[in-house]
């Protein structure tokens, strides 16, 4: 949950041997069709997502305290995340609406799904899939032991508290450690998390394969994230410009495999997204465009007036400059 702007932000040129990142590179993407939710996946999903944030304050308070924590019910958690991602989009769409919720509960569950959601297009196997789960609802753990002041402070950080906050890596592997041989594998990768391809992250400033692809995966989903989620110094991102900021301004902090990745499985608006756009209608996203993936297909069912229209009507955003996307719509609004 890194505060973009003080710690990840890099603007330079590729590494060496890793080419450009450009939506037009990727081969085109299975494009699913649109199909109606099914109530009981969608069900689950949302009592996947609230049994993650009950558990994750649990261990917030065991990690704060200096107690130990078992890591079955994360476990559990994460084979829920892997299984709902298998059946649609549900977990993936209120990962990028930011919900406002617990700064750190939320950020590790978001983290998570987003995380999984990226593996299942490098085809990692369920089993790899839990395990990456499991790592990254861990992976800040170490910022349950930072001062809320500091992770919401509006202004600038201040050398000092710059050092303080990347401490915690080192934090949340001790914590880790504590839970014994099984915690040795989730430490490394906490350990790791903040560490970026071009030797630019910390705490060890490794470089490229040195970084465990999980802790990569992570990293990114982590970032993504942050700018999906309002901060006092700084307003959220919508999905399309949180892929599109991390496609243009970190190209040397991840693998160009990740990256591609992130743009051709991470569908931006998911199918089945509730979206409204600035001609002030509402729709909801039916189908995917193969290269234009910031630019869906939308179903308008609401005038700007949120009058529900009598018939609704398809609009194909990749035909049109003049109408786009400015948000993901809640379920109640």
């Amino acid at each position: 949950m890194a505060r973009l702007n003080e710690l990840v932000r890099n603007q330079g040129a590729a590494v060496a041997g890793e080419g450009s990142v450009s939506f037009k590179d990727l081969p085109p993407a299975p494009v699913k069709t649109s199909e109606e939710p099914q109530t009981q996946w969608v069900q689950e999903a949302d009592e996947s997502y609230a049994r993650a944030k009950r558990e994750l304050a649990a261990i917030g308070a065991a990690v704060r305290t200096g107690h130990g924590f078992s890591l079955e019910g994360l476990t559990q958690i994460s084979e829920a995340f892997v299984t709902s991602l298998s059946h649609g989009d549900r977990l993936l769409v209120k990962a990028i609406s930011g919900q406002p919720g617990e700064l750190v509960v939320s950020n590790l569950i978001n983290t998570a799904i987003i995380s999984v959601k990226l593996a299942m297009g490098l085809h990692y196997s369920r089993e790899e899939l839990i395990r990456l789960g499991l790592a990254a609802l861990l992976h800040d753990v170490g910022m349950w032991m930072v001062p809320e002041a500091l992770l919401t402070k509006s202004g600038a950080l201040s050398q000092d508290e710059r050092a303080s906050l990347k401490r915690h890596p080192e934090i949340g592997a001790q914590a880790m450690r504590r839970l014994g041989v099984e915690g040795e594998w989730l430490a490394e990768i906490v350990l790791q998390e903040h560490e970026r391809f071009g030797g630019q992250g910390y705490p060890r400033g490794l470089k490229g394969a040195e970084i465990h692809e999980f802790a990569q995966i992570i990293g990114l989903a982590d970032i993504l994230d942050a700018l999906l989620t309002s901060r006092p110094y700084r307003k959220r991102f919508l999905p399309h410009e949180g892929v599109r900021e991390l496609v243009t301004k970190e190209k040397t902090a991840f693998s160009t495999r990740i990256l591609k990745c992130l743009i051709q499985q991470f569908s931006v608006y998911p199918l089945g997204t509730r979206v409204r756009l600035n001609s002030g209608e509402t729709g909801e996203v039916v189908e995917l465009n193969q290269h234009s993936p910031l630019r869906p297909v939308v179903s308008v069912y609401m005038d700007a007036s949120h009058v529900p229209l009598r018939e609704s009507r398809l609009q194909d955003l990749s035909k049109t400059s003049l109408v786009h996307i400015t948000e993901v719509v809640q379920g109640d609004q």
